[in-house]
């Protein structure tokens, strides 16, 4: 890695607003300040110009909160579209979709990407709120129906596989060609939430697999369980040198390719990493991305990883989500959730140096 840290980020998700139309019970976004008030149109506008100067090209990821809670959105994404070269991917639950507001935002989003935790109201409702199912769908179709980029991410907490393959079958009946997964991270409402990493092996190795059999696009929020369920990504890890030198780096975006800008305008290592690094209200964001002390200083961080993590051979390719090892006390400490052991590391190394002599 450079000493000089001279790389934008290519993804900036903003929380747009703390406010939501729902209380779910996973939900990391409790953590933000609502006492607190959100960015303002003419700082957000100031902000939104920073980001494009520092990272043209970026894509931004407008989340929240609920993004459509903000009165001003379509008004900052027409500045967005007009006047910069961001693309936009919203983050929403997607209740607030309806047919008088879908034409308007199509025109602006770039890709939606929109969260449902089942496949049926029974399962759904009691996590995001009574209706809410009926109300994502409805919007899930009117997206689908206009043909724009749309993936579902679903959030696992105990569903179970059989859940999981009615949800994948679902979307695709729905139009839908992208999914999305996430096993919960221990923080704001799920703070507490117990892990069970086999079960997270297991429920990833399904996901792959069924989501390929249904002809969908498969991806994973955390760096792991697609290193360890995608072959082809595997392979590609274990014949990149550098990646076991510490030379390069992937996995964990925290302060490489992600920068993470809270409603309030304060710069975090992330949104489930909840560390404060500085505020756009201080100093140029240009400044804090490319000079701020915690960040460069957690650029090195994979080499000081402890427990689990830090003995993983995949620790530079990876490193773990920083803030599920943050919720159990030392965010370099083990990911809680992961299920690979030394002995499993070393049986996948072995597997993989036996089918490249296979193929000589």
């Amino acid at each position: 890695m450079d000493a000089n840290w001279t790389h934008p980020p290519k993804i900036i998700q903003w929380d747009t607003t703390s406010s939501c139309n729902l209380n779910c019970r996973h939900c990391r976004a409790s953590n933000l300040d609502r006492n607190d008030r959100d960015l303002s149109f003419a700082e957000a506008v100031d902000m939104l110009n920073q980001v494009d100067q520092m990272a043209p090209g970026a894509a931004l990821a407008m989340a929240g909160g609920e993004p459509l809670m903000r009165d001003d959105l379509i008004a900052l994404m027409d500045h967005i579209k007009t006047n910069l070269s961001l693309s936009i991917e919203l983050l929403t639950n997607a209740t607030l979709i309806t047919k008088d507001n879908e034409e308007e935002l199509c025109r602006y989003v770039d890709g939606f990407n929109i969260s449902m935790e089942g496949s049926t109201a029974e399962v759904h409702d009691p996590v995001r709120g009574k209706g809410s199912f009926a109300r994502t769908l409805s919007a899930v179709d009117l997206l689908t129906a206009r043909g724009v980029p749309l993936a579902i991410r679903m959030t696992y907490f105990g569903q179970g596989k059989d859940e999981v393959e009615r949800l994948l079958v679902m979307i695709k009946e729905h139009g839908v060609t992208t999914f999305n997964f996430r096993y919960v991270v221990p923080v704001g409402n799920a703070t507490g939430a117990i892990s069970d990493p086999l079960e997270h092996r297991d429920v990833s190795r399904f996901v792959w697999e069924k989501g390929n059999e249904l002809g969908l696009t498969v991806g994973f929020s955390d760096p792991f369980p697609e290193l360890l369920v995608n072959p082809e990504r595997l392979n590609e890890v274990e014949s990149d040198q550098e990646l076991f030198s510490g030379v390069a780096v992937t996995g964990c975006s925290v302060a490489f390719s992600l920068m993470y800008i809270n409603p309030q305008g304060v710069v975090q290592f992330c949104p489930y990493f909840p560390v404060v690094v500085d505020r756009i209200q201080n100093r140029p964001l240009k400044e804090i991305w490319f000079k701020n002390e915690k960040f460069n200083t957690f650029r090195y961080s994979r080499s000081f990883l402890n427990g689990q993590c830090g003995e993983c051979r995949y620790k530079f390719a990876c490193g773990g989500c920083r803030g599920a090892a943050y919720a159990t006390g030392d965010y370099l400490g083990s990911d809680p959730r992961c299920w690979l052991t030394q002995e499993e590391a070393r049986q996948l190394q072995d597997t993989l140096s036996t089918k490249g002599m296979e193929k000589q």
